[in-house]
């Protein structure tokens, strides 16, 4: 039994990054014609919309779930993780999917950096070894100082580190609050910080886009409902090695639908990043 739901616990992360990945396509899209904030502000309407509707389903009421012992963080959370998406989503459009998501996958080394400076957590030589690794691994993507160095790569950084602490956010208030509260917050904090900004961007959408700006909230939802899933089954430490996919899926639709090419930085880069991430989950 508990085979079985650590392989659905692994099947429901793999669809999530696939959702993430379809997303961020569709998204990369739309961003050349849409500003990316408006499109995240339609993502997180639906996304609210139904959180709203499951909460109110759902034992007890929405008020029960959204009384947090952390309130204030739980809306600062929200509100980084809607921000960063905006600016991945631009870091997309503007370097591409292959070297934003080659950026992005130092995320889970930063975690493991801020987890061991403010949650504490137990550090060894060789985790900070790893950490060091995946650092160098960055330093190859980025290539500073060269002429084919790009500043919105630093923007791609800036995001990697903002998840990360949406992250370590996410572990320290898991301590008050419960997972269907955080979720609340998430979506609603994010469409609420969205709205106050989105609408002095928007543009008339043709009759066609509306499907796909459709089609990234409902994929975006149900990423986050799979990743729920996901941590319900399984251990945290069998499903982190799949966080390293979206190398894969989004270097495959950047290839095939908008004609990007990896670059031998690019792949060196990321190979070690990976492996120094796959590491320091094994010394952990």
């Amino acid at each position: 039994m508990l085979l079985a739901n650590n392989t659905k616990g692994i099947l429901f992360i793999i669809s999530a990054v696939f959702c993430f990945s379809i997303m961020n396509g569709v998204t990369r899209h739309l961003s050349e014609t849409y500003n990316v904030i408006t499109l995240n502000m339609f993502r997180y309407w639906f996304f609210a919309l139904t959180i709203i509707l499951l909460s109110s389903k759902s034992r007890g009421n929405i008020i029960k779930i959204s009384n947090s012992k952390k309130k204030y963080l739980q809306i600062f959370r929200g509100s980084l993780l809607a921000i960063q998406m905006c600016f991945a989503h631009y870091c997309f459009l503007k370097l591409g999917l292959i070297e934003t998501s080659a950026i992005l996958a130092i995320g889970p080394l930063f975690v493991t950096a801020l987890a061991i400076i403010f949650l504490n957590e137990r550090v060894n030589f060789s985790r900070l070894i790893a950490i060091g690794l995946g650092f160098f691994g960055i330093l190859i993507i980025l290539r500073p100082g060269l002429s084919v160095f790009d500043p919105m790569s630093y923007v791609a950084l800036a995001c990697a580190l903002a998840y990360a602490s949406y992250q370590i956010l996410t572990r320290f208030i898991s301590s008050y609050d419960g997972a269907g509260t955080s979720f609340f917050y998430t979506g609603i904090a994010g469409a609420v910080i969205l709205s106050l900004v989105g609408p002095f961007f928007y543009v008339n959408v043709n009759g066609y886009d509306w499907i796909l700006i459709l089609s990234i909230a409902i994929l975006g939802t149900s990423a986050h409902f799979f990743i729920i899933k996901a941590y319900q089954l399984s251990q945290a430490s069998s499903l982190q090695p799949f966080n390293y996919l979206p190398i894969v899926f989004n270097s495959f639709i950047g290839i095939i639908f908008f004609g990007e090419v990896i670059e031998v930085p690019v792949l060196i880069g990321s190979l070690i990043i990976i492996f120094a991430g796959l590491y320091t989950l094994k010394v952990k």
